[in-house]
């Protein structure tokens, strides 16, 4: 069963029960709500990765796929909302990644010792990093100075920071993240339930670039100086892609995150052609087709374009894919239709580890 057709039957579910959870929401009716979210939660987790859960904020449903950093879980919470029936969206507000300041952030709670802290128990001391257009923080809490572990503070902050400001600010702005246990005089600071807001205002005012998803948020490789070769995906010169894990694993001929797509029954793959000017106006070409099939893609979400490169000989265009036999029935008609222009072939990345 394809990772579509599981999108599919997780909203079916979800229709059976939509409105009894709107009620629950209303009513504050957590004792019948949390069985219900439960066994939706369970479901997503088990077939696509990341987490479930919905929320009442100021009157507005809200529902939440809690992803991570985790990209092939973030490509399958983006391809849960592109399915949502038109009755569930006229009704929600639908999140692929984890939003700022979510009630499961303001409702977190940390156990150190014989104390309970919340997110408002913590500081986010942090430091501008204007060439980057990013942030490093240090998070403090006065319980830090109660643990030992220092690999518990430091995972502690990272999940911290992320519920604060969400999956796609945190993605966008921070460089890196680290705990303190005292105070650092040196550096700017605020409470961590006012950091986003914060972050937010400062990057608008130094004009940073925002995204409306953290899947538009690319990484740029340059692979190989010197081009020894002319083969298929030995021959890049280039590589733009919004899952660098992915292309950092394949180019160390690693399989981690192909099986980890493969086990949520979809699949990482490549489009290419021979690049027919060998001139600067393939860039061009590639990106006129690039914005086509992601066109198409947002008509029919059977797959994602998630990158691509420019090589010597051939150029790229990387895609998820959420249902093979649907992609490659698309993918043909895609090929009929351009064949005049241009021949288009399908690899997996799987394929080129051989």
């Amino acid at each position: 069963m394809s990772a579509l057709t599981r999108g599919n039957q997780f909203w079916k579910q979800f229709v059976q029960y939509e409105e009894t959870i709107r009620q629950c929401l209303t009513n504050q009716d957590y004792e019948t709500l949390y069985p219900i979210v439960e066994d939706l939660d369970e479901e997503v987790y088990e077939n696509f990765g990341c987490h479930f859960f919905v929320e009442n904020t100021y009157g507005d449903f809200e529902a939440v796929f809690d992803t991570g950093p985790n990209k092939t879980c973030q490509y399958l919470g983006n391809m849960l909302v592109q399915l949502a029936p038109d009755e569930v969206k006229k009704n929600w507000i639908l999140h692929e990644t984890l939003p700022p300041l979510s009630q499961k952030a303001i409702q977190a709670q940390i156990q150190v010792k014989d104390g309970i802290y919340t997110l408002a128990d913590f500081y986010a001391f942090y430091d501008v990093e204007e060439n980057n257009k990013t942030v490093s923080v240090k998070i403090y809490c006065p319980a830090y100075k109660l643990i030992d572990n220092d690999e518990n503070k430091r995972l502690m902050s990272l999940y911290l920071l992320e519920l604060a400001l969400g999956q796609k600010e945190y993605e966008t702005f921070i460089s890196n993240v680290t705990y303190i246990d005292e105070p650092d005089r040196d550096l700017k600071f605020c409470e961590l339930t006012e950091f986003y807001d914060v972050l937010c205002d400062m990057a608008e005012e130094k004009g940073w670039k925002f995204y409306d998803s953290a899947l538009e948020i690319y990484s740029v490789y340059q692979p190989y100086k010197d081009i020894a070769s002319d083969a298929l995906r030995k021959d890049m010169k280039i590589i733009f892609t919004t899952n660098p894990l992915l292309i950092e694993t394949t180019l160390e001929k690693q399989v981690d995150v192909l099986l980890d797509m493969e086990a949520k029954e979809g699949e990482y793959g490549f489009i290419y052609y021979t690049n027919p000017y060998n001139t600067e106006q393939d860039a061009i070409y590639r990106q006129t087709l690039t914005m086509q099939f992601s066109e198409m893609f947002e008509q029919y979400p059977v797959a994602r374009v998630i990158g691509g490169s420019m090589g010597k000989s051939y150029s790229y265009i990387d895609v998820a894919i959420y249902d093979k036999a649907e992609f490659n029935k698309l993918f043909n008609r895609i090929q009929k239709q351009l064949r005049d222009n241009v021949d288009l072939y399908y690899q997996t990345f799987k394929s080129t580890l051989k």
